[in-house]
This record gives structure tokens, sequence and C-alpha cells, in this order.
């Protein structure tokens, strides 16, 4: 068979063991997008999660985009294979060469598999501290602390029926290093994990992550 269709058919049935409840590295840093300036990215991002008795890996690509809306805040989102996530940013402080911020969010996600530990249907609605460290003109350190709400349900909810739902908090924490290119272009990895609890059934297994983002900006012109 042609490679390109053997590389989607195997993207595919990784989708199809996907777990629920999905994340995935949010790849950004406690600055804000200056105003009028719009940045966009492309990741590369990967899951780690258990699948029965054994850890898989899901790749998930993604797009990112960025506008500044104030001196002290942005919005913007991502949008994946599985789903789309939109949010806010809203810088706290910044002191050389700290940097705090405040990034709330929601989402929706397509998870096509049920089981024990998985429901297709995943909404999610939380927030995100950033804390930057800037070593220099160049190279950032960014720590992360979130904490998220997750509802997971078959496809019924859209049908008015909530049999097999759950709900789920997930407290999580990421690390990020970001490399400035050039004054509109920055290269940023990042990992984390999320600890996530069912509110009925308590602990589930941990989900791990790690992201690559080539970011660009360009400001508008007046």
């Amino acid at each position: 068979m042609p490679r390109p269709f053997m590389r989607t058919l195997w993207m595919g049935a990784l989708l199809l063991c996907a777990p629920g409840c999905l994340s995935g590295a949010r790849n950004l840093g406690a600055a804000t997008t200056p105003v009028g300036t719009t940045e966009v990215g492309v990741s590369v991002n990967t899951i780690a999660f258990e699948r029965g008795r054994e850890r898989a890996y899901l790749p998930n690509p993604e797009l990112t985009f960025r506008k500044g809306a104030g001196d002290n805040w942005d919005w913007g989102g991502r949008l994946t294979l599985l789903g789309l996530e939109l949010g806010t940013r809203h810088r706290l402080m910044e002191r050389s060469p700290w940097t705090v911020s405040v990034a709330p969010s929601a989402g929706v996600w397509y998870v096509p598999v049920t089981n024990n530990s998985t429901e297709p249907v995943n909404l999610r609605l939380g927030a995100q501290t950033l804390v930057d460290y800037r070593l220099n003109s160049r190279w950032t350190l960014t720590g992360g602390a979130s904490l998220m709400g997750a509802f997971a349900g078959p496809l019924t909810v859209f049908q008015g029926r909530l049999a097999g739902s759950h709900l789920m908090v997930a407290p999580g924490g990421s690390l990020g290093v970001a490399y400035r290119l050039n004054p509109s272009l920055e290269l940023r990895a990042e990992g984390g994990i999320e600890l996530p609890f069912d509110v009925r059934d308590g602990r589930r297994q941990p989900t791990g992550y790690a992201g690559l983002t080539l970011r660009w900006g360009r400001t508008s012109r007046r």
C-alpha cells in the first residue's frame, strides 16, 4: 500500500484507542501577546496514557493562535485532531526577570472509544497559572500549574440521556522552555502531567504529555 495511506491508517488506529478526558501540551508562556499582534503556531504533541495494563502514546498535532487584546491580556485557542479549546490569558505581574499570568480556558473533545475508563464526549473547563523566568533575551523557562474540571459521557448525552457520564477533576503541572529565534519567531518545548480524579469512582490513571511548538507573530499595520 502507498506509504501516506498506511500513515493515515496508523493515525486512525491510534485515535480509536485514545483515553477520555484528554488534554495535551498547551505550549504557553506567561508573557501575553502585545496589542495589535497575532501569533500563529504549529505544534507536534504526544499524549501518554494507560490502555489496558500497558502504556500507549498518541500523536496529537495542533494549530494555535493568540491575539493581543489589551495591555495585560490576550485571547486564543488551539485546534487538534480531537477537539477545540478557547481561552484568555491575563498577566498578573511582570517584574524582571519574572512574569506571572493566569489562563482560563474551555474546550470540547471527541474521543471515539467507550470502555470502563473512556467516554467519547469530553467537555473541559478550568485554568492554568503560568510563571516565566527569563534567563536572557533568548531563553525563557516556564512553569505551570493547572486545575481542570471535566464532563465525560457517551454520545447519548446529545439526546438528553446521561447514563454512563462522569464528572472529573484534574490537577496538573508542566515545565517548558522557549528559545526566541528572532523578534517574531519562537520555538517552545513543554512536558507535563495531569492526575484525573473521578468525583464518583475515585482516582484514574495519570496522563502525561510532551509538545514542541513553532510560533510566529505578525503585527498589524495601521
